[in-house]
């Protein structure tokens, strides 16, 4: 049995009144969201932005899912998810979200996807084997999750805590893309 020693810190997440810093014109300069994701959606996918913030990443999922995909923005705060479907309105997307309160250790959703994407947010958890467990279980057969965590938060040591406590609970290993704002790694089952 693993340890799961790294995935329960005090949770900290980003309020929702400084959301601003995770989505602004330098942060597009830096991480363009569709080259980070681009690689992994298609037109017609069922994805999920976990722990989604103000949408950084969800309105140009909506994009590329089109109009027969669907995007699920997954936040554990409903002020985050109001941003979300303002913008989404205001770029005429509103259509293809779906919008999900979590709570900071379950998920709560009955829905799978061909893609999911967790960008610096495992670390945030309070149960990190629970949540990847839950994440895994959302996957798709053939679908893929993205997990980007951020160097400055999440060292070496403990982002090899995290792949190994994922091979226990059967998610598979299959990439570690470059150049994606931080450690990633790319998860099928």
């Amino acid at each position: 049995m693993l340890s799961n020693n790294i995935a329960k810190p005090k949770a900290h997440v980003c309020p929702h009144q400084i959301s601003f810093i995770l989505d602004n014109w330098i942060r597009r300069l830096i991480q363009p969201p569709v080259k980070i994701i681009g690689p992994y959606i298609q037109e017609g996918n069922t994805v999920i932005d976990m722990g989604c913030g103000p949408g950084y990443f969800t309105i140009d999922m909506a994009r590329m899912v089109g109009a027969k995909g669907k995007v699920i923005a997954v936040d554990i705060q409903t002020k985050m998810l109001e941003r979300v479907r303002k913008k989404a309105q205001k770029h005429g997307l509103a259509e293809r979200i779906v919008y999900h309160i979590a709570d900071s250790d379950h998920i709560g959703l009955n829905q799978t996807a061909d893609f999911i994407l967790a960008y610096y947010m495992i670390h945030e958890t309070p149960d990190m084997m629970n949540i990847l467990q839950e994440l895994k279980n959302l996957l798709k057969d053939g679908g893929k999750m993205l997990v980007v965590e951020p160097k400055m938060h999440v060292g070496r040591p403990a982002f090899e805590k995290m792949i190994q406590i994922a091979a226990g609970i059967g998610l598979k290993a299959v990439a570690y893309p470059k150049g994606k704002g931080g450690r990633c790694v790319v998860w099928a089952i």
